[in-house]
């Protein structure tokens, strides 16, 4: 009996050694997070005022302050006796997920002004050269109406799947995956902005010269907005940035690809939720050249930069405990060679 309650003493102080690593490795990841997010507003600042852009100001006071208010009400949890951390996790698991888009995607605008030459045609090719044809694949899905009423819903379901992540994973106790999937979501949003500025592509149906009689039972409504948005940012037409009317201009890689393998890395330690977020993110990718435009290309580079992003994190996250556990050692050992004396 002495040896099973033992047991269950140690197994419990192991528990409980386990929550306290995840609750600081937590806190340093989202320190990074307020760090990166801080470079990015910084660099925005710059480009506002090194270029033709102005931002309309209400919308990002509105957006900011609501993100500043949560982080700032997240800290005083944090440091206060009564810290909770599915309260002050849940509130900068919000606020930097909502900086980071609206931050990001501002810079954005300001990154394709650059017009670049487009690589659209260089794009195809490496589909053509992959074996690739969208043609046939949106022939095959514009003739069946119902694998679009499956397809169309996932691909849309990427805000509503990062609403449900934010407030999930903090709630559930997941911690240190809440401030990962941040990390992660920001990293990679960065890189996309990044290699799409240097390979800039409006899409697709574009480069394909495809209208809409072509493909009368799909609407690829993401598409279309690239394609109204982004020949603007090019030419200069458009220069205000606005936070609530910000629209996409990312083609390659593919930020829906990303997405889809970043939400089910993020939802995986969720038994009850892996099965159906594998299946329905698998739906996303097969959804994101049709909804979006993008080439087949787009995606592959899309799950690369995912996967690359999540081995970045884990040695990261690893490197971090094995400092912690260091010092753990470096204070116990000198307190149990003490009481040896």
């Amino acid at each position: 009996m002495t040896t099973t309650k033992g047991g269950r003493r140690f197994r419990s102080a192991g528990i409980l050694s386990n929550v306290k690593e995840d609750l600081e490795l937590s806190l340093w990841l989202f320190q990074l997070n307020w760090i990166l997010i801080g470079v990015v507003l910084v660099m925005l600042a710059l480009g506002v005022l090194l270029t033709s852009f102005r931002m309309e100001v209400n919308g990002y006071v509105i957006l900011l302050g609501m993100a500043g208010l949560y982080g700032y009400i997240g800290h005083r949890n944090a440091i206060s006796g009564a810290a909770n951390p599915r309260v002050y996790a849940t509130l900068f698991t919000l606020a930097q997920i909502i900086l980071v888009l609206v931050l990001v995607t501002s810079l954005g605008y300001i990154a394709a002004s650059a017009a670049l030459p487009m690589q659209e045609a260089r794009l195809l090719a490496f589909d053509h050269a992959l074996g690739l044809n969208f043609r046939t694949y949106l022939s095959f899905v514009n003739d069946r109406p119902g694998l679009i009423r499956a397809l169309a819903p996932a691909y849309n379901s990427i805000f509503l799947q990062l609403t449900v992540l934010v407030v999930v994973l903090p709630v559930c106790g997941l911690y240190r995956r809440a401030a990962e999937f941040v990390l992660g979501y920001a990293i990679t949003l960065i890189v996309t902005t990044v290699i799409s500025t240097l390979i800039p592509a409006t899409g697709v149906y574009h480069a394909l010269e495809l209208v809409p009689a072509d493909h009368p039972n799909v609407e690829p409504l993401v598409y279309y907005a690239t394609l109204r948005e982004l020949p603007l940012v090019r030419d200069g037409s458009t220069r205000v940035l606005d936070a609530f009317s910000l629209a996409p201009l990312l083609t390659f890689p593919s930020f829906h690809a990303i997405t889809a393998v970043l939400y089910t890395w993020a939802m995986w330690p969720l038994r009850w939720l892996r099965l159906v977020g594998c299946c329905w993110n698998a739906l996303v990718l097969a959804a994101t050249p049709i909804g979006g435009g993008h080439f087949f290309v787009d995606v592959i580079a899309g799950v690369a930069v995912a996967l690359a992003t999540i081995y970045a994190i884990r040695r990261l996250v690893n490197y971090l405990a094995h400092g912690q556990s260091q010092k753990r050692q470096a204070i116990l050992i000198p307190s149990f060679t003490t009481g040896a004396r």
